[in-house]
């Protein structure tokens, strides 16, 4: 590097610049503190200081090599250095969909904001056990009834008590419909075609016959009660014309 015209040694990774360069000892490096580093050639009068990770760290702080951090599960990284955690809201089903809100142009550090999304398309589900997404039983397709329609998480449930294509259901209830619909119009039919055979065989505007009723009772076949009136009828119009001549007689004797 040059430093007032002429060329000077830089410090190396993990020092840093102690002294400016001078005739009897060059460039004077010293190296990094704890908790400081330096990964690049370097005239700075200091090293770097490590990153603090706020939760987990996967790479320990080096003289030459910067600390990398992550998050602890249930948690995501708020930034691109994982400097600090936000809880992911997220659950079974759903997954994070990372947005960057602001970056930096000088060192490139990036700042990060989450929404849930659903990890499987709207027909399928998330078989947790695989890690898979699965489409979801479609039950009107074979022929079975919906009882849960199933989520993000977990698989539609049809109801397999009531399937009319496995047990043949549906040939019975067809079956059963048609029996009752020919059932009916053969009872339409026969209604009809006795009702026509009524109005074709009845008598049109035929006179009113008048039958002489014969004077003579014994000719008509009365019951025992009827016969009985009869009887106590004429006993009693004999009794009357005998007791009328008898009165005659009388009267004539005087």
């Amino acid at each position: 590097m040059e430093v007032e015209g002429r060329c000077r040694n830089m410090c190396p990774p993990g020092e840093f610049l102690k002294e400016l360069y001078t005739e009897q000892n060059g460039t004077v490096c010293s190296p990094c503190e704890t908790g400081s580093y330096s990964s690049e050639y370097t005239m700075f009068g200091k090293c770097e200081k490590c990153l603090s990770c706020p939760q987990e760290y996967v790479e320990k702080c080096t003289a030459t090599t910067n600390a990398k951090c992550r998050c602890s599960s249930g948690f995501l990284c708020s930034n691109n250095v994982c400097s600090s955690c936000v809880e992911n809201k997220c659950v079974t089903g759903e997954r994070p969909n990372k947005t960057v809100i602001a970056k930096s142009l000088v060192d490139g550090f990036e700042e990060y904001s989450y929404h849930c999304e659903p990890i499987c398309p709207d027909n399928s589900y998330y078989e947790r056990k695989d890690a898979v997404c699965k489409l979801r039983t479609q039950c009107a397709i074979i022929g079975l009834a919906e009882l849960f329609p199933g989520n993000k998480t977990h698989n539609s449930v049809c109801d397999r008590g009531v399937s009319f294509i496995n047990d043949g259901g549906i040939i019975h209830m067809i079956v059963g419909i048609g029996f009752v619909l020919v059932s009916l119009t053969l009872l339409v039919l026969l209604s009809y075609a006795c009702m026509k055979k009524l109005i074709k065989h009845k008598p049109k505007n035929n006179p009113i016959n008048v039958v002489a009723v014969s004077a003579n009772t014994s000719e008509y076949h009365l019951s025992k009660e009827e016969s009985g009136c009869q009887l106590i009828i004429q006993d009693e119009s004999k009794h009357s014309d005998s007791l009328g001549h008898l009165n005659l007689e009388n009267v004539s004797l005087f």
